[in-house]
């Protein structure tokens, strides 16, 4: 085999290596990104339901405060039983969302409100600690 095209053979066989090692570390990346956001989705189905359950909560509550209001009267360990379950749920939303901000690549920033990256030690933007 003539040497010019041995040579540009072995060109083609270290570009077509090289490509297939930077597809496989995509895949990887795009495996990994897809976990990520089936994690986070499975969080925010989770936070969606807890929010729902809460909803449904202060509706009783609300009622029976309505009905303190009328004269009615309203067993107060009702009450009280429906608060602590309240209380729960809005307690299991809060790990929720933390959990969640975990899982992000950025910070929001709490003084402007921009996306910063989780290594940034201050903001870019209005340059407050991060």
């Amino acid at each position: 085999m003539d040497a010019k095209v041995q040579t540009l053979l072995d060109k083609i066989r270290v570009v077509a290596t090289r490509t297939g090692q930077a597809a496989g570390r995509a895949a990887d990346v795009a495996g990994k990104k897809a976990g990520e956001l089936a994690s986070a989705t499975r969080i925010n189905l989770q936070i969606f339901d807890l929010n729902t359950e809460c909803e449904v909560l202060y509706k009783e509550i609300g009622r029976m405060v309505y009905d303190v209001h009328r004269g009615i009267e309203a067993a107060s360990e009702e009450m009280d039983e429906r608060i602590d379950r309240l209380d729960e749920k809005q307690a299991k939303v809060a790990a929720l969302r933390e959990e969640l901000a975990g899982m992000r690549s950025f910070v929001t920033c709490p003084g402007c409100g921009k996306q910063c990256s989780r290594e940034d030690s201050f903001c870019p933007g209005c340059g407050k600690a991060l």
